[in-house]
């Protein structure tokens, strides 16, 4: 197991050698390693940093063109909400990898976004299974299931921070989202959301490591407000861009919640609303009613 100067996996370094050492084997169909750790692109001791050991078995997975990668855990599959803070929730069946993908980015934590990946380039189902109980179905993950249209579940994201970046100049001004954009880019951080008006645009981001620089840049440009301790609800499923009503079954679910922002149309997998951390139960359980009638 290596990674590059990228500190990504190197598929096809991990796919040669791992068929080098499988072959010393004939016969053998059992075969147990360790997941997490591994060499850096200078032979050095490292670790894979995101996703652990189920990062590792999807990685494997794909470098084999295996017929099925399982990743088992405590619970039994993905579930439609966040049973922590919500009592009626169930297993979902079947998912998309990107309706997966949306959901582990957006804070369901059975998996980390980026451990179904390596699985998804090569179309190998990924399924989470229940340890406890071997005989649940659990979650199956794959890109040929049956995407059936509507709303599927809810995930919540903490620790987002919010910045409203507002600017007379930014009226009929080309290249202003450039320049905020490339403040970002520069010091490596990630937006997740973002809206824009005529004299304004928000966003949030997840990482506060570069905050202030980025707020001194951006002040250079515009007037800058940011809020911390916000929350972002992600919620997914399969909604083609022809389908009607879906946005106003979330809106209607959260009636009762102040909404900061709200990202619709972006993908036909996701609607994403920005709120307060401190209402993050309270929207989990509105929608759970509003959604799947709990």
């Amino acid at each position: 197991m290596r990674i590059d100067e990228n500190e990504e996996p190197d598929l096809k370094y991990i796919e040669t050698n791992i068929n080098t050492e499988l072959k010393k084997y004939p016969g053998e169909n059992l075969f147990i390693t360790q997941g997490y750790i591994c060499r850096n692109e200078f032979g050095e001791i490292d670790n894979l940093k995101r996703g652990g050991s189920d990062y590792t078995a999807s990685i494997i997975g794909a470098a084999l063109h295996a017929s099925e990668v399982q990743i088992w855990t405590d619970i039994d599959g993905m579930h439609n909400n966040d049973p922590r803070f919500v009592n009626k929730t169930h297993p979902i069946n079947e998912l998309s990898f990107d309706e997966a993908a949306e959901l582990a980015y957006f804070g369901a934590k059975i998996l980390h976004p980026t451990c179904i990946l390596p699985a998804q380039k090569r179309n190998i189902p990924v399924r989470l299974k229940n340890t406890m109980q071997p005989e649940a179905p659990g979650t199956l993950i794959a890109g040929n299931v049956s995407t059936s249209v509507g709303l599927k579940a809810v995930a919540a994201k903490d620790g987002i921070i919010a910045i409203n970046i507002k600017s007379d100049r930014m009226l009929l001004a080309h290249g202003f989202l450039r320049a905020v954009f490339e403040i970002f880019e520069r010091y490596k951080t990630s937006i997740d959301m973002i809206t824009t008006s005529e004299i304004a645009v928000s966003l949030t981001i997840d990482n506060p490591k570069h905050l202030k620089e980025i707020k001194k840049e951006l002040e250079e440009i515009a007037n800058v407000l940011i809020e911390e301790n916000q929350t972002i609800i992600c919620i997914v499923g399969s909604v083609p861009k022809d389908a009607a009503g879906y946005g106003y079954k979330v809106l209607e679910a959260l009636k009762d919640i102040p909404l900061r922002m709200v990202s619709y149309g972006g993908s036909p997998n996701n609607i994403s609303v920005l709120i307060d951390g401190k209402l993050k139960k309270d929207a989990l359980m509105a929608l759970n009613k509003g959604l799947f009638n709990y």
